[in-house]
């Protein structure tokens, strides 16, 4: 699932920690966004950053069905998350998302990101969800290292 990276912007990298800290008013993971998901994510040995996530009514597009927006920004996440963990404070440039199966709302979630490669300042990201076991959405993104990362602070 997840590989190595081939190169690494080291001008744009920090400490993961200090990256999670100016993120906390983020709708997805953000510890002080009271709107938001409040998705937690750990990062194993591998650099895959996971998350489970029960969806609720207020996420709902059709009856039973989780709104796709709202998969995407799960699936967002979980590669910013990747991002983290190799020090990157990352930005989507570009996402492509595959919807294999309706997600429902009354199942919990499993979100995965990973980073596979970096190129010329470009980082490559997949990501997936799962629901009871299922692989129901699957993405892939090109991400961009913000050039002033070092330069944000937490939020007082």
């Amino acid at each position: 699932m997840a590989g190595t990276m081939t190169t690494m912007d080291t001008n744009a990298t920090t400490d993961s920690s200090t990256l999670k800290d100016s993120h906390r008013d983020c709708f997805a993971c953000g510890g002080c966004n009271v709107h938001g998901l409040k998705l937690h994510f750990e990062v194993d040995a591998n650099g895959v950053a996971a998350a489970d996530w029960q969806p609720s009514a207020a996420f709902l597009s059709y009856a039973d069905r989780v709104h796709g927006g709202v998969i995407a920004t799960l699936l967002d996440s979980s590669m910013v998350h990747a991002l983290f963990a190799q020090g990157v404070a990352g930005v989507t440039a570009e996402l492509t998302i595959r919807y294999l199966l309706g997600v429902n709302i009354d199942d919990p979630i499993h979100v995965s990101g990973w980073v596979e490669s970096t190129r010329l300042g470009i980082y490559l990201c997949r990501a997936e969800v799962r629901q009871v076991g299922n692989l129901v959405v699957r993405a892939s993104a090109k991400f961009v290292a913000m050039p002033d990362a070092a330069q944000h602070s937490p939020a007082e």
